[in-house]
């Protein structure tokens, strides 16, 4: 147990043991639960599971993968709807971004994939799993669903990529020059340009905040570690994934351009595919267009029961 000022005659004073911090004012007690963090392939991952308990009625776990410069509370306004109709929700801090520390080691998506995987397993999902990813996300969710029908474990039943990333031979000089900004001044060179010039016609101030603050609440190790695992990522086995694909793409969106996701549509051996472009919307979906972006997947998810 950890404790500071547990004197008497202290006023304030903190101890954690477990999962509880207990914080005292004078007679008053007040306990707390601390945030939840998965330890997972040596790191250490935030994660929210909502609800924490899924009910034997529960349909579909839904899983969400964020992208570059981003963290779990990028989904997080999808959550409460998809719960109410539900779906279980697992959003996680990919390492080192959001509340996920940065442990030095590097990342690649198939890592990311892995952690995912690893997450899973620590929360006992083992079937009925829809993977969410979001740019560089996308490319993970693509991964986790191809080595899911390699290995025939089928615990993924379908995919949803919005604004996802194609992995190409250009990606290396783009990042490139991201990673030599970060390197020389840190984040907050990319948390002044990516909010205006990454979103779409539709945007609002607000929007750009929130993604201001998501930029500068990652570490630039971490920042740069995630840069070169979209440059040095191999493209996924589209061709092998047959479960039902949708696909939200935004009609402003430069960092993952229409014949990017073209591709990707072709490529996918799915017979159930679904292309939905949003007007007005650049690459931080979720943020600029949250009503459509739920209504579509929403749909998407109700659709895919009614296929059992």
């Amino acid at each position: 147990m950890y404790k500071r000022g547990a004197n008497a005659s202290t006023s304030r004073g903190i101890a954690a043991e477990g999962a509880t911090i207990a914080i005292w004012r004078r007679s008053a007690i007040i306990a707390i639960r601390t945030m939840p963090y998965a330890n997972v392939n040596s790191k250490t991952l935030f994660f929210t599971l909502s609800p924490s308990q899924s009910s034997t009625a529960s349909p579909l776990t839904v899983l969400f993968v964020h992208g570059l410069g981003s963290s779990s509370s990028f989904f997080q306004p999808l959550v409460p709807s998809l719960t109410s109709q539900g779906y279980q929700c697992l959003t996680v801090d990919t390492h080192g971004s959001g509340l996920s520390p940065y442990t030095g080691h590097g990342n690649t998506t198939a890592s990311i994939a892995a952690d995912a995987i690893a997450l899973l397993d620590s929360q006992g999902i083992t079937e009925n799993v829809v993977v969410v990813g979001h740019s560089m996300g996308g490319i993970v969710a693509s991964l986790l669903a191809a080595e899911d029908s390699a290995s025939k474990q089928q615990r993924f039943k379908a995919v949803v990529l919005i604004g996802p990333v194609n992995p190409n031979p250009g990606a290396a000089e783009v990042f490139g020059k991201r990673i030599s900004i970060v390197e020389k001044d840190g984040m907050e060179p990319l948390a002044a340009s990516i909010p205006t010039t990454a979103t779409g016609s539709k945007s609002t101030p607000l929007v750009h905040a929130f993604i201001r603050s998501l930029l500068l609440g990652i570490s630039p190790a971490g920042y740069i570690s995630l840069c070169q695992a979209i440059a040095e990522s191999a493209v996924p086995a589209y061709e092998s994934i047959k479960v039902p694909l949708l696909v939200i793409a935004g009609a402003e969106d430069k960092s993952a351009p229409m014949d990017g996701i073209i591709h990707i549509m072709e490529n996918y051996a799915s017979t159930k595919k679904e292309l939905r472009t949003l007007e007005g919307v650049g690459h931080w979906h979720v943020l600029e267009a949250f009503s459509e972006v739920q209504e579509i997947i929403g749909g998407f998810l109700k659709e895919l029961q009614s296929l059992k």
